[in-house]
């Protein structure tokens, strides 16, 4: 992570990425400092799949609009830790890990949002962390997108090619699922989340795990809301897509 630079401030720590910003200070992690400065047109968002953990901070920073996302635990786990994990090394942490994957993907040439800086709050044994990325305009998740109406057969297709893209790069995405999908109004699509995500282990095995979790996804969906715009038609037309790449 040539372009990577860290900074700290106390218990703080701030990596961000030099080629986009000179410096980003501290304060643009603290969604109350943001929503107090009008000159960062600062909005909250509350994605379907969040359910309750949290929300997206949108700002703009130097004229480029970003996410703000903090790490919160989820599962069992979540019910007795909120959003505190075990330090094991400040490489180790879920944002910084997830800075770099983002950066190594971008050079790769895989469509996932612009990483742009992380920060981690070290305690004694645990940490706290948030990351920011690129905001990508007009573009919806995949879930929010069946809400409201089907996708054409090529958009199927055009998703089972991105799937394939990152399988063949060896990204083996964690939690391959309909909200972790977006797609944009050129109906261009991105993957997100790689918290956890691993580069160099998406074997077949990892590969068809991938793909029946997003597939579990789509049929979770459909089963608590029958007015999803989704069949198994769509999933085969995903596949279609995924094996002619």
């Amino acid at each position: 992570m040539d372009s990577v630079e860290l900074a700290r401030y106390g218990n703080y720590i701030v990596a961000h990425d030099k080629s986009l910003f000179s410096e980003f200070p501290v304060e643009l992690f603290n969604p109350e400092c943001l929503s107090s400065d009008p000159s960062l047109n600062y909005r909250k968002l509350m994605p379907a799949s969040v359910k309750g953990r949290g929300i997206l901070h949108v700002f703009t920073y130097h004229g480029c609009a970003l996410v703000l996302r903090h790490y919160y635990r989820g599962g069992a786990v979540s019910k007795f830790v909120k959003d505190s994990y075990l330090w094991c090394g400040l490489s180790q942490t879920r944002a910084m890990a997830e800075l770099k994957m983002l950066l190594t993907l971008r050079h790769l040439n895989l469509p996932v949002p612009v990483p742009v800086a992380a920060r981690v709050l070290r305690g004694s044994l645990t940490y706290r962390a948030d990351l920011v990325t690129q905001f990508i305009p007009k573009a919806i998740s995949l879930s929010a997108r069946l809400a409201e109406h089907s996708l054409a057969p090529d958009t199927w297709r055009r998703i089972g090619t991105v799937i394939r893209q990152f399988h063949d790069h060896g990204c083996n995405h964690a939690d391959l699922n309909a909200h972790n999908i977006l797609i944009d109004e050129k109906e261009k699509v991105f993957l997100l989340d790689f918290d956890r995500a691993v580069l160099g282990s998406s074997n077949q095995s990892a590969r068809e795990n991938n793909i029946a979790r997003l597939r579990r996804s789509l049929l979770k969906l459909k089963n608590t809301g029958p007015s999803l715009n989704y069949s198994e038609q769509d999933f085969k037309f995903l596949m279609e897509g995924y094996r002619s790449s």
